[in-house]
């Protein structure tokens, strides 16, 4: 018997891939938006972080039956923008546009991971499949946080485990990127068991195998904690009493006279109920939106709470120097009322404090902009206080791991994050911005102290357990004692580039393993199913 031309071409069915054919293209969409459901779901302010571990299931098993990459992007786009527009749909308070923007923007990545697993939908060895995918969504999310002054990191897998500190314990020696694999795996091991075919062993073995490294991961993360607690008091006998200020004051945008005297009133009232002791005491981000260093009128009262708490107080305020430029500034005041240090902020937000183009483009004007745009300080510098030295964060700065890195490697001891959500009217923006804050103290391997101006401030310890917090959008103090640790973790000695490096080569490697889909896309249209010929 003869063989025809096509049946040369094609690859045969193996055991461990089904036919494309079984999903119409419409359920592909249909399976992506779910994902993108169950990724909004997994973060706050809903925060079910352990769904995060199937939240990908919907997308992947798409995926994997997805006989075009291109149609792949556009899977991961449509799960990008419901994910994105659940997740950030409080920017809808500037207006439709911005919102729009931001989505699409930020979605593009998600379609970027999306067209390179449709990539893996033919891979012959269905572990590399799962392995490829679950690598390429990291390195996407860590694109997303590495382009510039649009950068992002909220949404990303890892953050939905801020309350699950064992599972990030990795995060002190591979980085954020480590943790969201993780939870990816675990998405691609069960989706590619859903698509795997008939063999039950293997699809046993997948779900076990997936889940058997989560558990492995999580049993680890705790035996790290166990262990580094007790080691911990040897460290080092320095300590250093701690209280942060949270004021829940609202602020318009730009701030008013208003504003400004109310927030004066409440951070001076709370403060001044502190008992003498307190080693630091902060307040948040723009706790006074003035310039500080030009009106004495306000820097005096703080100066004399300094004195009566027998505190250094570090302070959120604005700062001009002789040249007219103004920063966004962290005072550091000494109880005999110096100011004997000041952090300014290097990493400005795109329209929140700079506008570039403004002069240009009139429609901006529409929008709730501040009429002046700041300027980056110059450096990180590290703050001291008795003997201890921190390094101080603003806002933005702190939702990325390359400044707190940065500030590491300088020699800090303890981190401090200031920041100010007052413009997110009490939306769950607060609730996303904070989930960060576990992860930057893990990855440093460092005390670290948050005050936030409507929340959530806290005391985190160094594996990201919170030992002290005020409730967002209430008014409250939290304090504690904190040890200022040297030495660095291995992820800050190291960075982001080795475990890149190793998920772009397991993409690699995966794609290396697949066969041709020539007859499958050929015979796939987009109206209808896929022939299995």
């Amino acid at each position: 018997m003869g063989v025809s031309p096509m049946s040369q071409v094609r690859p045969a069915t193996t055991p461990n891939t089904l036919p494309l054919g079984a999903l119409r293209p419409w359920l592909l969409i249909v399976l992506a938006a779910a994902s993108g459901l169950l990724l909004f779901v997994s973060h706050p302010p809903v925060d079910l972080g352990p769904l995060a571990f199937v939240a990908l299931v919907p997308l992947f098993a798409g995926l994997f039956r997805c006989p075009r990459p291109l149609f792949g992007a556009v899977m991961g786009l449509v799960c990008g923008a419901v994910f994105f527009g659940l997740l950030l749909s409080y920017i809808t308070m500037f207006g439709l546009l911005p919102w729009v923007v931001l989505i699409v923007f930020q979605a593009l990545f998600v379609a970027l991971a999306g067209y390179l697993v449709a990539h893996l939908a033919s891979c012959r060895a269905p572990v590399l499949q799962v392995l490829g995918a679950a690598a390429i969504w990291p390195v996407a999310e860590f694109l997303r946080a590495h382009v510039g002054p649009v950068s992002l990191s909220l949404g990303q897998l890892c953050y939905t485990q801020h309350d699950l500190p064992p599972m990030l314990q990795i995060a002190s020696l591979l980085g954020p990127q480590s943790v969201s694999f993780l939870v990816a795996l675990a998405s691609a091991g069960l989706a590619a068991a859903i698509t795997c075919g008939p063999d039950r062993i293997l699809r046993a073995r997948l779900v076990v195998g997936v889940y058997g490294v989560v558990l492995l991961a999580y049993l680890g993360g705790g035996i790290t904690m166990s262990v580094g607690k007790r080691l911990l008091p040897a460290a080092t006998e320095e300590r250093l009493t701690t209280a942060v200020v949270q004021g829940n004051v609202p602020m318009h945008t730009p701030s008013t006279a208003e504003d400004v005297e109310r927030s004066r009133y409440t951070y001076i009232r709370m403060t001044e109920g502190l008992l003498p002791g307190n080693d630091l005491i902060v307040w948040p981000e723009s706790a006074l939106p003035v310039t500080l260093n030009l009106r004495p009128e306000y820097l005096e009262p703080v100066q004399e709470l300094a004195g009566q708490t027998e505190s250094y107080m570090l302070v959120g305020a604005l700062e001009d120097d002789e040249a007219g430029h103004r920063y966004n500034t962290a005072y550091l005041i000494s109880p005999a009322g110096d100011i004997v240090d000041r952090y300014r902020k290097v990493d400005l937000l795109i329209f929140g404090e700079y506008v570039p183009g403004r002069d240009r483009f009139k429609f901006l004007q529409r929008y709730p902009i501040r009429s002046f745009d700041f300027t980056p300080g110059g450096q990180r510098n590290l703050l001291r206080v008795r003997g201890s030295r921190l390094g101080v964060l603003i806002c933005y700065e702190g939702i990325f791991a390359g400044p707190v890195r940065e500030l590491c490697r300088k020699g800090a001891e303890a981190l401090i994050i200031i920041t100010s959500d007052a413009w997110a009217e009490g939306s769950f923006e607060v609730l996303q911005h904070s989930a960060t804050a576990t992860l930057r103290a893990v990855e440093a391997r460092k005390y670290l102290v948050r005050a936030a101006t409507t929340g959530r401030s806290a005391l985190i310890s160094p594996w990201g357990e919170v030992i002290d917090y005020v409730p967002a959008n209430t008014s409250g103090v939290t304090d504690g004692t904190i040890q200022p640790l040297t030495g660095m973790s291995l992820y800050h000695l190291w960075g982001d580039w080795p475990v890149l490096l190793i998920l772009c080569a397991l993409w690699v490697w995966a794609k290396a393993s697949t066969q041709p889909q020539i007859d499958q896309e050929r015979d796939w249209q987009p109206g209808g199913r896929c022939s299995d010929g």
